[in-house]
């Protein structure tokens, strides 16, 4: 598709030093069609790329989002303009003849919500090269032949279709791409080259804070100047259940005077659980109850097996509730509501989809700085750590429950900044500028 440039020639009066030739101002090329690429089955980045499609076709831009075949997000509303293919990972011609049209017409996924996947295939080295190799060379195909304005890609390791980097170039597909993390959180050999792929080839690189854009620009210079921020959005498809609250705290044995911090989502390193269970042990106080939601890395038999075994060590087991496993937007979404502080003692960070989660929900949020700062700096009800240690988090708890208890203003909602439609009108005007530049 062809995009119109608008054109604004000045007049003579206008021209410097008589100069002979008008100056062309050119404004931003408009955006029609986008594709979102997010070949992840993660829960995280498939919601916020679900909410990012949503601002944009709110904006009137036809949006195809094609997602993992392993998403879990079942079939949340679509805007009118926003399409969602659950097609990545399989070969899109058997999608297509499972929907009855032919392989020019991928439909979109109408599959209910369903548990992530479990177990794989075994396939031999060869077998999985070109199978990779078959998916990667049909889904380019169908984007060249889609002929979106631009593919925004949504991580930058697509495992199956990494060679997409080097075919999109080939092909001259636009490519922009959200920097959710700079590098892996769980480094790996060759992980700077893997993502350095995807940042060479974006002509445009969207962070979420400014302090994010700062760290890229020292470890990958030479694309610096391709990132812009664009915050993380609030949510809308966690839907508010303020009568769950009771409900949740008498099942999980919790009085209604209690005061709940929760933990919550996938149970990583980097977040550091343990320094959250230590400053609970610490805690000089038996009206606090630290809820615990989630899974560890892997396939384990006890999700929580290893945060069993610290809160054992810690002493706190009476003071802790656990709920182990997978939990949709309907069961996180009255987690919430029962709870009132929400823990995020990061050792690291890019930003954080549960910090706009904690955020959406008006809960008091701990959290430490690392690239979580600007984004809880404007909310009122953040409190944010110097550091990781256990001191920190002790006492950024105390701090938290001391104000849950105090305050009684209502919560007066979020900035307009972390609108969905405002993130996408802001994101379609950077769209266009990098394409009117070509």
């Amino acid at each position: 598709m062809i995009n119109k440039i608008n054109v604004a020639v000045q007049t003579p009066s206008d021209m410097h030093d008589g100069a002979a030739s008008a100056r062309i101002k050119m404004s931003p090329a408009r955006v029609r069609t986008l594709a979102l690429i997010n070949p992840m089955g993660d829960y995280g980045i498939d919601t916020y790329t679900y909410e990012l499609a949503q601002g944009l076709a709110a904006n009137g831009v036809c949006v195809d989002t094609y997602c993992a075949d392993a998403s879990i997000l079942g079939t949340p509303p679509l805007h009118p303009n926003h399409h969602r293919y659950t097609v990545l990972g399989s070969r899109l011609w058997r999608n297509s003849l499972r929907n009855g049209q032919s392989s020019d017409s991928v439909q979109p996924s109408h599959a209910g919500a369903r548990e992530p996947k479990r177990g794989f295939v075994a396939r031999s080295p060869w077998g999985k090269f070109l199978r990779s190799q078959y998916l990667l060379a049909e889904l380019s195909a169908l984007l060249r032949r889609r002929s979106y304005d631009a593919v925004w890609t949504q991580w930058a390791d697509l495992g199956n279709y990494d060679g997409f980097w080097r075919i999109s170039r080939f092909l001259r597909i636009p490519v922009v791409h959200t920097v959710h993390n700079i590098l892996p959180h769980e480094r790996y050999a060759g992980d700077i080259d893997a993502y350095r792929r995807a940042y060479e080839t974006a002509r445009l690189l969207f962070v979420h804070s400014s302090q994010v854009r700062d760290e890229f620009s020292v470890l990958f210079p030479a694309q610096a100047t391709k990132t812009v921020v664009v915050p993380h959005g609030s949510y809308t498809i966690y839907k508010r259940r303020p009568e769950a609250r009771a409900a949740v705290r008498s099942a999980l044995q919790i009085p209604s005077d209690t005061t709940v911090l929760l933990f919550c989502g996938a149970i990583r390193e980097y977040k550091n659980i343990d320094a959250a269970i230590e400053s609970l042990s610490q805690l000089k106080r038996d009206d606090v109850i630290l809820v615990i939601a989630g899974s560890e890395p892997g396939e384990p038999s006890d999700p929580l097996a290893k945060t069993k075994e610290t809160i054992s060590r810690a002493g706190v087991a009476s003071r802790t509730r656990l709920v182990s496993g997978f939990l949709d937007q309907e069961k996180m979404s009255e987690l919430f509501e029962a709870s009132d502080i929400l823990l995020l003692p990061y050792s690291k960070s890019y930003g954080s989809g549960l910090l706009m989660l904690g955020m959406t929900f008006g809960k008091y949020v701990v959290a430490t700085k690392a690239g979580m700062e600007e984004a809880a700096s404007v909310y009122p009800r953040s409190i944010l750590l110097d550091g990781a240690d256990t001191a920190s988090v002790l006492r950024g708890i105390e701090i938290a429950i001391q104000r849950s208890r105090t305050e009684f203003a209502p919560f007066a909602g979020l900035p307009c900044e972390f609108d969905w439609i405002n993130i996408g009108a802001k994101s379609l005007d950077e769209i266009g500028r990098v394409l009117t530049r070509g």
